[in-house]
């Protein structure tokens, strides 16, 4: 089966040319050039989510930012990659804080944005994701890095690639305080003085997967100011 992605671009001349070489790539593509008709077809219930969303932040209709948020409100977990212009860092952390798996800026070369999207596709993401292959539990739910899913209660959920590297970075320092910043440069390679909240939100993501109750979590707990701790008492 194809691999399928969702392109959502309103430059015909980029889009026509990602499409072209994505195409060639071996993705099955579909382009939308207005956020509002992107929004609509991946809240329709008859056609099948696309394994991929590249979302420029720039749209017409709806935002790439305001697509974003109404996606993960409803606990889509469809891994988004956002392109944005040069200078719009504001763009790019309040992306990043709605759920976007990761970004690119415009003008970007197509073998790197080919190589993000293989990322966020696991292929082979064991490599460049954190993590090694072996399984591993926090509580009563297993972790499978090598298949980028949980499972919980004999249900199997799936994992995105950061999703994954920062479990498996909070697995590797089970018992220790992670720094923010730290979480930061190690999953999203980004500057760690970054000012944004990604880290605290796909925080509230994987506790939705692991904790029994997410409001008051025994596993996945906060260190005040500083950053998170997978326990390793429990």
């Amino acid at each position: 089966m194809s691999t399928r992605v969702l392109l959502a671009e309103d430059d015909e001349h980029i889009a026509r040319g990602l499409c072209f070489n994505f195409e060639a790539h071996g993705y099955e593509v579909e382009w939308l050039a207005r956020g509002d008709l992107a929004l609509a077809r991946l809240l329709d219930q008859r056609q099948p989510l696309p394994d991929l969303i590249i979302l420029d932040v720039m749209l017409p209709g709806l935002s790439g930012l305001e697509v974003l948020r109404e996606l993960r409100e409803r606990e889509s977990r469809v891994p988004v990659l956002l392109l944005t212009a040069l200078d719009s860092e504001r763009e790019v952390v309040a992306g990043l804080d709605l759920g976007a798996d990761d970004y690119l800026t415009k003008p970007f070369s197509l073998p790197v944005l080919l190589a993000r999207m293989r990322t966020l596709l696991r292929r082979g993401a064991q490599s460049q994701e954190r993590g090694a292959s072996e399984s591993f539990w926090i509580g009563e739910v297993a972790v499978y890095p090598e298949r980028f899913e949980v499972e919980r209660e004999g249900e199997r959920l799936p994992l995105t690639a950061k999703e994954l590297g920062l479990l498996c970075l909070l697995n590797e320092r089970r018992g220790k305080a992670v720094s923010r910043g730290e979480i930061l440069q190690e999953v999203w390679g980004l500057h760690p003085k970054t000012r944004t909240r990604v880290v605290d939100t796909f925080i509230l993501r994987l506790r939705k997967l692991v904790e029994r109750d997410s409001s008051e979590p025994r596993y996945i707990v906060s260190v005040r100011s500083y950053g998170y701790r997978l326990r390793d008492d429990l």
